[in-house]
């Protein structure tokens, strides 16, 4: 992962109030409480602002949780971890560029279905020629 001052991807993500809701991911951060030292390490390395000191414990905040696992990487004591969400929380992924850009096309309403199936065509037909 990049880091949130540098990346503009994060940096941009990083700007909303729930950034979570932005970000196509299965994961999320989950706390040990009871085994939490409150070192602060997780804080540090959260480049969303998804986890915070409070009364010396660490907290999280799931809306600004991308679950990307760098505080998992860095904490000492093991506290927190990843978590798949629930099935019907996760968002689709599209398997493909092609895919994603027909779900954004339909989403937006500016592609007819046979406008979206000629471009899937032509990129199917641009990779059979590209590898031929």
């Amino acid at each position: 992962m990049c880091c949130g001052c540098c990346c503009g991807v994060l940096r941009s993500i990083k700007r909303f109030p729930k950034p979570a809701s932005l970000v196509s991911s299965a994961f999320v951060a989950a706390l040990d409480v009871e085994t939490c030292e409150g070192c602060g390490t997780c804080e540090l390395r959260c480049q969303m602002e998804a986890i915070y000191l409070d009364n010396g414990t660490a907290t999280l905040d799931l809306d600004r949780c991308i679950g990307c696992g760098l505080c998992v990487t860095t904490c000492p004591t093991g506290s927190l971890s990843l978590v798949r969400k629930p099935e019907a929380e996760q968002p689709y992924v599209p398997k493909d560029l092609t895919e994603n850009y027909i779900q954004m096309g339909r989403a937006r309403g500016m592609m007819s279905p046979i406008q979206m199936a000629g471009m899937f065509v032509r990129s199917r037909v641009d990779r059979w020629l590209a590898g031929a």
